[in-house]
């Protein structure tokens, strides 16, 4: 029988304890007991668990319960910045196209994820080649792992990497993954071949030139895997200087669907708010508060691999108001079956 993750993990920072603590071991290892990676067609969501009602409303309370405070990082003034990634799942290359940054690059930095089998790494060498220069290493350290994504691998690790020196601006930069974050290079579906390492994929954040304040959070929230709904909230240096509010999520395992393809049902409806207001996912008016997809649809590698996701939102006046300190985010699953995601960074303009 296998274990669940969710519950033996230390990385959860607290996440989805405190509903979830009240069910007795016995009950969550029946929940835990489910079919072979080789032939469960839930891969990357919590049906792959074949969790029952009571699990699932545990879930569901767990995003209001427990929240884990996160300060950045680092911090710029005169600044903005631009956000790209790419979906690297059965890859170990890929590019990353950066748009919109003006000059010069105050800091950059590279993300990126895997899912493994066996302990990841202290630190990881990735080869990122910059827009007309050769392609150059870059060591990233590990700065988070957590539960595993409903992969049955033994959890996630998430690098960051500072990639100044490599990044000049705007511009096509090429990645190359080594064999211990992702252990094929095939382009394979992912529904129908799963090899660990297995990467999930890239990011980056490149902050340059501006007049905003510019804040990057990873430490708290970096690894955090959830299980349909989470929350945790972002402390903003000094408050809101300036609205709206520019906010962007760098997240792993995204997804829009279960089985071949990942284009099942009912997956990639989170809801995302902010303050309590809604800024994505359905059942908001989209001409008043820019609402379009989920944050979590694998949106960067769509159709196939998907399980990457990097989205953007200006955020309403009434979510994050000049002066308010902290942004509450809260992502609630309102589909057939919950996604199984890991946040790894968010960046903020204000």
């Amino acid at each position: 029988m296998r274990g669940f993750h969710l519950f033996q993990d230390k990385q959860m920072l607290g996440v989805l304890l405190s509903p979830l603590l009240l069910l007795s071991s016995a009950a969550l290892a029946a929940e835990a007991a489910g079919p072979s990676a080789a032939s469960d067609s839930a891969l990357g969501t919590s049906a792959a668990k074949g969790l029952s009602p009571s699990v699932r409303q545990a879930i569901e309370s767990s995003a209001v319960t427990a929240a884990v405070t996160a300060s950045p990082i680092a911090t710029f003034s005169k600044a903005q910045y631009a956000t790209a990634g790419v979906a690297l799942r059965n890859r170990q290359t890929g590019a990353i196209q950066i748009s919109g940054v003006v000059g010069p690059v105050k800091r950059a930095y590279l993300y990126w994820a895997f899912l493994f089998g066996s302990a990841p790494p202290a630190t990881q060498a990735v080869v990122l080649g910059p827009p007309g220069a050769a392609r150059a290493s870059a060591t990233g350290s590990l700065i988070a792992t957590g539960a595993d994504t409903c992969w049955r691998s033994s959890g996630i690790a998430v690098y960051r990497a500072d990639v100044t020196s490599l990044v000049s601006g705007n511009g096509l930069y090429s990645i190359a993954l080594p064999r211990t974050a992702s252990a094929t290079n095939s382009g394979a579906d992912p529904w129908t071949s799963l090899t660990l390492p297995a990467a999930e994929g890239a990011a980056l954040v490149v902050v340059g030139a501006g007049t905003r304040n510019v804040a990057v959070f990873d430490k708290g929230i970096a690894g955090a895997t959830f299980f349909g709904s989470t929350s945790y909230t972002l402390n903003v240096p000094g408050g809101v200087k300036t609205a709206p509010v520019l906010w962007d999520n760098i997240g792993a395992d995204g997804q829009t669907g279960v089985s071949v393809g990942g284009r099942g049902f009912g997956v990639a409806k989170e809801k995302t708010y902010v303050n309590d207001v809604q800024i994505a996912g359905p059942g908001t008016d989209v001409t008043a508060n820019g609402v379009t997809g989920s944050d979590w649809d694998g949106g960067v590698g769509s159709p196939l691999p998907q399980l990457w996701d990097v989205t953007g939102r200006t955020l309403p006046v009434a979510a994050a108001p000049v002066g308010k300190p902290s942004l509450a985010v809260r992502f609630v699953s309102v589909g057939q079956t919950y996604d199984c995601a890991t946040p790894i960074a968010n960046v903020i303009a204000y």
